[in-house]
């Protein structure tokens, strides 16, 4: 009775010679989904990291062909603005274009001595012709040009109506105040004396007006300190400014 009870005992247990699977090898079944899944991930990832050349090129041109079949009418310079080297290519024409304008100006103001009388200089800007106006263009406080500034107005106008780059005149001051006269502030005078240049350009010396700006920055833009009477003779000028391109920057 006793011995019957021992086995039966022994065998509801799930212990060797029961009919249940020993649970000593179930950790097989979990290692085995595990290496199945490992050997799939590595599959995939091998699958992601190779790249068929061919189907790649088909591919970037459908998304090429796509882009451009949706940019509307008139706007192809937003793609082609992108490529570097028609930018490097268009930026290159550009400085040739404001160099042969500096050895044209310098050859013509040289020519009739008036060179030393003027300061050209290549700027971000574009080509920067300097008119400095303590006596030599503009008497103080007036805004009516000297004899030998029409001339070199008249001579560098007969240059830059030749090419297509747009112009801008601007005219700056010292920081003394103005006190009487027919100007109300440096503003005035500094946007009066471009003016007067301006007008001889285009009237005078048949430069294609729509090319032309002018500004007044009265005595905000100094140059140099105004602290000396020479600094402040430096900081009255005219700037004849020729631009890379053939129409201004918004």
């Amino acid at each position: 009775m006793n011995g019957t009870s021992l086995r039966r005992s022994k065998g509801s247990h799930g212990g060797e010679g029961g009919h249940g699977e020993p649970s000593g090898e179930r950790w097989l079944l979990t290692y085995a989904d595990m290496i199945t899944l490992l050997l799939v991930l590595f599959i995939v990832l091998f699958a992601i990291s190779t790249v068929n050349q061919a189907k790649y090129q088909e591919f970037k041109q459908s998304i090429s062909k796509a882009v451009l079949s949706h940019v509307p009418h008139g706007t192809t310079n937003l793609v082609t603005t992108t490529l570097p080297e028609a930018s490097q290519t268009n930026s290159s024409t550009q400085a040739s274009q404001l160099a042969k304008i500096q050895q044209q100006l310098e050859s013509a103001l040289s020519s009739q001595g008036l060179l030393g009388d003027v300061k050209i200089s290549m700027q971000s800007a574009g080509l920067v012709v300097g008119l400095v106006t303590d006596s030599t263009f503009f008497g103080t406080d007036s805004a009516d040009l000297t004899q030998i500034g029409k001339q070199i107005v008249d001579t560098a106008s007969s240059v830059v109506k030749k090419f297509p780059n747009a112009i801008q005149v601007a005219g700056y001051t010292d920081n003394e105040p103005i006190t009487g006269g027919p100007y109300a502030s440096n503003w005035a005078l500094s946007a009066a004396r471009a003016t007067t240049v301006v007008v001889r350009m285009t009237k005078t010396d048949g430069v294609d007006p729509s090319r032309v700006a002018l500004i007044g920055y009265g005595k905000y833009h100094p140059l140099v300190s105004n602290s000396s009477p020479s600094g402040q003779a430096e900081n009255r000028r005219v700037n004849i400014v020729v631009s890379p391109t053939a129409s201004f920057t918004s």
